[in-house]
């Protein structure tokens, strides 16, 4: 069976998550994703520890599966005329560099579109390619400081927190595989590529959602609020008797099935309880109620009782956990990678599943330059000049290969 996007050429000039996460997530769908890195030195995350095996950065490998590695040297003339050809085959050009320095390297969208009108040319930056702040960089953290992210996350009485995920990091490559996908289809009807701009700011303001029109509605800011917050009570984590348990009774069927679970059916009768406004006009009298019970039992005894009458509950799993889980597992949402060279890797599998034209991981993440010399052949480069380039420094060729030799 075909995978949805195969025949679809992507060449990705990006570092660290939230390009590389688009990249992997077009590859992972069957697009043909050839990753350009820096001659020596290569994504940043290469040299982010952990490694497996001593020898392969966890980072990197994260968002980096199933494509081919090529290393250019894009200050060099002849750098940049290799990777001009590979754009000019492609259907896509994906980068997350600061937005000068493509076109700096001859790599505009004008020029390249006129040579190759079906180009797809997305760009991923902190701020977007307009504004006052356009030319900044930004990172995961920046952002989710910049857009009010970490004043809403958090226990209230202490200082702001960063997302345990990488929210913009990934909430802009989420983005950009999604502009990406849209312009391809447009492309379908038009014949005729175009620019696709999104940022890390975009990414997280369309994130913010229900906050947003929350404080538009009310004027207030919304503030950390621990695990809770919203309208929504009870929809937080309790302490049980041995650790904490997240309980979501977000309707008035679940809010009835929980109370007769903590055996006070009569709460679902007190008007200080009975509707979603008065629970949320009460909460922390409600909240201490609700704590007040179950902490007098285990998780394990709420849970158990809980999804017996399908109000959503669960442990506040660790990754350990979570990884272990049944249902994780019927999912593949846990993988086993071989890596020549270095041996078996583990990591997040794929999300989507389709049933006529599924994804798959057909290569690990590729080593620095592993692909060069097959891809320049393939542009036409003989033998002898992708020696020569390589000996002066202008292309970065395997070093896993070369030692095999």
């Amino acid at each position: 069976m075909n995978a949805p996007l195969e025949g679809i050429k992507v060449v990705e000039f990006s570092v660290a998550m939230a390009g590389p996460y688009c990249g992997m997530m077009l590859a992972d769908y069957g697009a043909e994703v050839i990753k350009v890195e820096r001659v020596g030195v290569g994504d940043d995350s290469r040299a982010w520890p952990p490694f497996f095996h001593d020898k392969v950065p966890y980072y990197y490998a994260a968002a980096n599966r199933n494509k081919l590695g090529v290393a250019l040297d894009l200050k060099s003339p002849e750098g940049r005329k290799a990777a001009r050809a590979l754009v000019l085959d492609a259907d896509v050009l994906l980068g997350n560099y600061r937005l000068e320095a493509l076109p700096r390297a001859g790599l505009d969208y004008e020029s390249l579109a006129a040579e190759n009108p079906g180009l797809i040319y997305c760009l991923i930056s902190g701020f977007g390619a307009s504004g006052p702040r356009r030319d900044e960089p930004a990172n995961d953290l920046f952002m989710q400081a910049y857009t009010g992210g970490m004043s809403i996350t958090g226990e209230p009485d202490r200082m702001p927190s960063k997302m345990g995920l990488s929210v913009a990091d990934i909430g802009a490559g989420m983005t950009a595989t999604i502009g990406i996908l849209m312009a391809l289809e447009a492309r379908h009807r038009t014949g005729r590529g175009q620019r696709v701009d999104t940022s890390l700011l975009e990414g997280q303001m369309s994130m913010l959602s229900y906050h947003l029109t929350r404080y538009f509605a009310t004027g207030i800011a919304p503030q950390r609020a621990g695990s809770g917050g919203g309208v929504g009570v009870p929809y937080q984590a309790f302490r049980a008797a041995d650790d904490y348990i997240v309980v979501a009774a977000f309707n008035p069927r679940m809010w009835r099935d929980f109370c007769t679970v903590l055996s006070h059916p009569e709460w679902d009768e007190d008007p200080r309880f009975n509707t979603a406004s008065a629970r949320a006009e009460n909460r922390d009298l409600l909240v201490g109620m609700i704590q007040e019970v179950m902490g007098k039992q285990p998780v394990k005894y709420w849970e158990e009782r809980l999804r017996s009458v399908s109000v959503p509950s669960t442990p506040v799993n660790n990754i350990d956990q979570i990884v272990a889980e049944e249902q994780v597992a019927a999912r593949d949402m846990v993988v086993e990678i071989d890596v020549p060279g270095a041996g078996p890797i583990r990591m997040a599998g794929l999300p989507l599943k389709f049933t006529e034209t599924p994804g798959e991981i057909r290569l690990p993440p590729p080593r620095l330059g592993e692909h060069t010399d097959a891809v320049l052949h393939r542009l036409g480069y003989s033998a002898e000049t992708i020696h020569d380039l390589a000996e002066r420094g202008v292309i970065g060729l395997d070093a896993f290969d070369q030692a095999a030799d």
